[in-house]
């Protein structure tokens, strides 16, 4: 990234710096050279007063020849001195020397030679002088220019150079980088190639380069991981549910074996009032004939008691041991369970109030509400609904509701209330509701059964709260 800022700085620097010096060694000469100019038009300049002072000096000689021999001497070597050094008018001087000379003696005609020799020595001088003040002129407005001219066209010349160091250094690489981004964010991992990256950028795309192969590597990650879980998610999801329908096969075969049990006991009861009945018969009887079938008929019918006593003691089974039970850990566990059981459309809403905990059979109880969720849910159906489960604390007892939205409960099944092998489902067993009545009764809680103001299934549980 330094060298993505330092190269077209450094090079910036050093056009402008060898722009400045250029300019700076520009103005110099010119200026160097006005000096020169402006010294020759002050040596001139002086040289014009000299020839003022020869004129006078030739006229004053006129009018009064002897007083100021001295001073014609000293002023003809120092006008020659002063243009002794110049070639162009070498002749000139010479000429006005002799001319001088003459006149100083006398001469008139020497005198208008001398006078016209000045006078072209003053209009070359004038010439001269002209021709300098115009080049100081022309210097002076070159110095101009220079001075604003080329510092704007420097300014233009590096305002171009960086904008195209600019755009081709860190815009067009930008830009790429940024293509290169949005592929990415749209799933496309490829990495750029080393020919079309700029050399300013390589090392940010090598860095690029880098994160799509570490993406695609976590994304190969990721996608096994998932697939793993998903896995291991079906197995379990197998295992609950055949652990489910072998608990649910438990509990109806405990609903078939306590409907057993029932008809043993109404059966026994008659039985042991004919076995009494057979043996007062026996007793009274003097027939031996009789006496033997009659003693036959008792032998059977205890036979057929202790049938009924020994089927009796097959189908008292001890509860599971209650255990403390959290509502809400166990109701939540359960949703997360039949998210996988349910259609997406149908919605679980679970409220169970916080901190509600008693103590029950966990293992028969969390089957009792597994078969009141999965009743609700085939009561929907294909069709888009919703499951609600509440639990509350009402004093010394805890309410659950589940609810559908379902069609209900047929106003005879809720008049003659639940009773085994009654179903309302064309393939039910009729066993579901009374394996969950029979849990609630062993747990002296109740079952309620009703239909919403919609219409819509309810199935009420009143179970104590126990301490222990």
């Amino acid at each position: 990234m330094r060298k993505l800022l330092f190269k077209p700085v450094i090079f910036v620097s050093i056009l402008l710096g060898l722009f400045i010096i250029g300019e700076f060694i520009a103005i110099g000469g010119l200026t160097w050279r006005n000096h020169q100019r402006l010294n020759a038009l002050q040596n001139d300049i002086r040289n014009g007063h000299r020839l003022n002072e020869v004129i006078f000096v030739l006229l004053h000689n006129q009018l009064q020849p002897s007083k100021q021999e001295g001073a014609q001497v000293q002023l003809q070597n120092s006008l020659l001195a002063g243009y002794i050094d110049n070639p162009e008018i070498a002749s000139e001087i010479q000429r006005l020397e002799t001319s001088f000379d003459k006149a100083l003696q006398g001469d008139a005609d020497r005198l208008v030679q001398a006078i016209n020799t000045t006078h072209q020595l003053f209009l070359r001088q004038a010439d001269e002088e002209e021709e300098l003040l115009q080049r100081i002129a022309e210097d002076s407005q070159l110095e101009l220019q220079l001075s604003i001219i080329l510092p704007l066209l420097s300014f233009v010349v590096i305002f171009i150079i960086a904008r195209y160091f600019f755009k081709r250094n860190i815009l067009s690489p930008l830009d790429s980088l940024k293509d290169f981004l949005q592929m990415l964010a749209a799933g496309d991992r490829q990495p750029i190639r080393q020919k079309a990256a700029d050399p300013a950028m390589q090392g940010l795309f090598d860095n690029y380069n880098q994160l799509v192969m570490r993406l695609t590597e976590l994304e190969k990650e990721h996608l096994n991981y998932t697939g793993e879980l998903e896995q291991e998610v079906r197995r379990i999801t197998s295992t609950l549910l055949e652990q489910s329908q072998a608990i649910a096969h438990s509990e109806r075969l405990s609903v078939v074996a306590e409907l057993s049990a029932s008809t043993a006991h109404e059966l026994r009861n008659p039985l042991a009032g004919i076995q009494v009945a057979l043996e007062n018969i026996l007793q009274d009887c003097t027939d031996d004939d009789l006496s033997e079938r009659i003693q036959a008929v008792n032998t059977e019918v205890k036979r057929l008691t202790c049938h009924l006593n020994d089927l009796l003691a097959l189908t008292r089974s001890s509860s599971n041991t209650a255990t403390q039970v959290d509502m809400q850990a166990l109701c939540y566990e359960l949703r997360q369970f039949l998210k996988y059981q349910v259609p997406e459309d149908v919605s679980l809403n679970f409220a169970i109030e916080t901190g509600l905990n008693t103590f029950l059979p966990a293992t028969e109880f969390r089957l009792a509400l597994l078969n009141l969720l999965l009743n609700a849910q085939q009561a929907i159906g294909n069709n888009p609904g919703q499951i609600q489960l509440t639990a509350q604390q009402d004093k010394q007892q805890i309410i659950i509701r589940v609810e559908d939205t379902g069609s209900g409960f047929a106003p005879d099944f809720l008049k003659h209330g639940i009773r085994p092998f009654i179903s309302l489902k064309a393939k039910g067993t009729g066993l579901g509701l009374a394996m969950v009545q029979r849990f609630v009764k062993s747990q002296q809680g109740t079952i309620k059964l009703s239909n919403t103001r919609d219409g819509h299934a309810c199935v009420t549980l009143t179970l104590p709260i126990l301490k222990s």
